[in-house]
């Protein structure tokens, strides 16, 4: 049993993640739907301002969400890969299966959104995620380079 404990610490934060991503890839997470969200949350905070500045708010807080769900994706597949016993040793080997597996998950996300009634694919948005892994696998690098307490413990 506790083999599967490790498992599920292992991999289920990184399945659930990503799965909520490609479920946020559907017409769930639309412009539309989002626009309607942050109409009534602006004018609550912001209540000067022109309500016909919603639409390019809400185009960067969707471009923000792009990298920023990426930056999570990657601290939490480096967390699955690192845990230990490591599954990856080189640190090279790590970062390559991140931006990897994220560019494989940004390309089946835009793969949804492109049979999505409500949603458009942009391959601009496919940079933008796999941006987002390299934002969050840079924090990681930055934070066990300068944190020693936070570098992997050698495997014997």
């Amino acid at each position: 049993m506790k083999g599967f404990s490790l498992l599920l610490r292992r991999w289920l934060p990184v399945v659930l993640w990503a799965g909520l991503m490609l479920y946020a890839s559907t017409s769930v997470a639309s412009g539309d739907r989002t626009a309607s969200m942050f109409r009534p949350i602006l004018a609550w905070f912001f209540p000067h301002l022109n309500m016909a500045s919603v639409p390019e708010i809400n185009f960067f807080a969707r471009k923000t969400a792009h990298v920023i769900q990426f930056v999570i994706y990657a601290m939490l597949l480096w967390r699955g890969l690192w845990l230990n016993p490591p599954l990856i040793v080189r640190t090279r080997s790590v970062v390559a299966c991140i931006l990897g597996t994220a560019a494989l998950l940004a390309l089946a996300s835009e793969g949804i959104q492109l049979f999505s009634p409500m949603r458009s694919s942009l391959f601009s948005d496919v940079w933008l995620d796999v941006s987002g892994a390299a934002i969050g696998t840079g924090i990681i690098l930055g934070v066990r380079h300068f944190l020693p307490r936070f570098k992997r413990p050698q495997v014997a």
